[in-house]
């Protein structure tokens, strides 16, 4: 289960006093949350598996209960790690649609071939998602953000296999 990896949420904080944990899924598919059986934990001190006893959705996060996690104290050790799960049982998208994990890093070109920076991280609005630039070289270096509003309008195309998304700024975006 291994091989490759990817974060589908985060502990945030045990719920209820028998063992259970809060998971602040990275997943628009709540839902995904009654297929997990076992996942992978991973934080500062941690990393190994889990079977997932119950799991079910409370106010837009997941609550999962592990098999050897029977108190509120052994949930809030868990907290803050990763939950992971091999790429291979991520829920594939409609043609069109991205992950987050497949847009961050993505370089931002406009439709003028300026390169903007690089994508990273995406702020959830409600209304639509806006991605954050990086200015910087690479996105190594650390400049002014540039907030880019994930709208059909202003995104043009993204291209996770050739790391790029195409932009095209509504006037006064960047100065």
């Amino acid at each position: 289960m291994t091989s490759e990896l990817v974060t589908i949420g985060k502990i945030v904080a045990p719920f209820g006093v028998k063992g259970e944990v809060k998971v602040y899924p990275y997943s628009d598919f709540l839902e995904r949350c009654y297929l997990l059986k076992k996942v992978l934990l991973e934080g500062k001190n941690f990393r190994g598996f889990k079977v997932v006893k119950k799991a079910f959705i409370h106010k837009y996060s997941w609550v999962l209960h592990f098999e050897d996690c029977r108190t509120r104290d052994d949930a809030a050790a868990l907290t803050g790690m990763m939950v992971k799960i091999p790429l291979s049982e991520r829920i594939p998208l409609p043609e069109g649609i991205y992950y987050f994990d497949q847009i961050i890093g993505l370089k931002a070109i406009t439709a003028e071939g300026q390169e903007l920076g690089i994508v990273e991280d995406i702020l959830k609005t409600g209304s639509n998602d806006v991605y954050v630039i990086n200015p910087g070289k690479d996105g190594k270096e650390k400049r002014k953000q540039i907030l880019i509003p994930a709208l059909k309008t202003v995104i043009r195309e993204i291209n996770p296999e050739k790391g790029y998304l195409l932009v095209k700024l509504p006037p006064g975006l960047v100065d």
